[in-house]
Formats: C-alpha cells, structure tokens, sequence
C-alpha cells in the first residue's frame, strides 16, 4: 500500500490498506454519509464477488455494481484532501450566522448538488451495456483511481474499467477492445493518494527490486 499524503509505503492488509477513520462523517450537514457508503458496499460486493469468480449478476446486481463505481469515483476527486478544512458561512432565518470549518464528509455531500460537470455513471445506462471480465496475466493494480473512463477523441464515455482482482478487469461498454500493457501506470497515474497492490505484483516487484 502506497500513501501519497503521509509519503510511506508497506504491507498492510486488505481492510485497513486504506482505511480513514470516520473519514466520510457529517458535521453539518444531517446526511449519513458514511451509512449511504457502507449501504452501498454492502449491496455490490456479492455482485462483485460474484463477477470475479465467473458469475454475472442480475439487473439488481448491475445497479448495485454502478453504484459502487459511482461511490468509487465520488470519492476518489476527494481521496487527497481528507485532512482539508473549508471555511463557510452558516446561518438560518432563526438563529445568527456564524464562522465555521467543514471537512470531507460535508464536502462530498454538498458536491453531488454543486459540481454539477462530475460524471454520474448511473445516469449514463451502464446497465444496458456489454459486460464482459478479462482475465489478465501480468496483475492489476488498485487505488483510488481504480474506476477509469474512456472516450473516443472529445465523444461521451464509451468504457468503465474497474479491477475485480489482481488477475480480472470489469470492462463495461465497446470502446476499450484491449488493455494495454501499460494498464497498471495508468491505473496510479489516476491515484491521487492511494495506490494498492498485491504483495507480489507487478508494482510491489519493481519497486522491491529497485
């Protein structure tokens, strides 16, 4: 596991590799955002399981899949900023305004309403298109960055990839025909503060063996 904010890298397992503690917490904003994202985990990781063994999930299935990419990507815009204080103005047509600081939970919850350009992958019909899991042999990285868009030159998105596991990639759509061998860097070049790899992947060998 590589943290880009703390700048350390080292073996860690697979539920705390990049684990912030009450990272997503609201304080003043009344919305769970840590219960919506645990909701969402919960309801797409058998989906999830079950597409990296060979299964292929229903239409449930798929929207709880999409979900999670979209949870994915919502948090990954925000994975470098968990220390980041925004200062705003607060008050009501009861009480007197006043100074305060929001973190990230808060911030992520007023962004789905305000960053208005932010790709919403449920809005774009996942469901309805191709599905296919390819196997890959030479390993796949994970992090923050993970959920990856393509397009054709400027045209919409054309292709979601995720990786299910360091030897199967979720390609969702007809633009992505292959992976290129140079996958895994675009992978971290996405990552803005999390990069996860297995023990004896490509990444961790490399740098092992530096």
């Amino acid at each position: 596991m590589w943290d880009a904010e703390h700048q350390i890298n080292h073996p860690s397992s697979i539920t705390n590799a990049t684990v912030v503690s009450h990272g997503y917490r609201t304080a003043v904003t009344p919305f769970d955002l840590e219960g919506d994202y645990a909701r969402i985990e919960g309801g797409a990781l058998p989906a999830l399981r079950g597409l990296a063994t060979g299964g292929a999930p229903n239409s449930d299935g798929r929207a709880a899949i999409v979900s999670f990419l979209d949870m994915h990507l919502e948090r990954g815009r925000y994975a470098d900023q968990a220390k980041v204080r925004v200062p705003v103005w607060l008050g009501s047509t009861t009480e007197p305004g006043r100074m305060a600081e929001i973190a990230l939970g808060d911030r992520l919850t007023f962004a789905r309403d305000i960053d208005t350009d932010a790709i919403r992958l449920h809005r774009l019909g996942l469901d309805r298109w191709t599905w296919r899991v390819l196997p890959i042999s030479g390993g796949l990285v994970t992090g923050d960055g993970a959920v990856m868009l393509f397009n054709r030159g400027n045209g919409p998105v054309c292709a979601v990839t995720f990786p299910l596991s360091p030897t199967r990639l979720l390609v969702i759509g007809d633009g992505l025909p292959g992976v290129h061998p140079l996958f895994n860097q675009l992978i971290a070049s996405r990552c803005r503060r999390w990069l996860v790899d297995h023990v004896n992947g490509p990444v961790a060998r490399a740098i092992g063996g530096r």
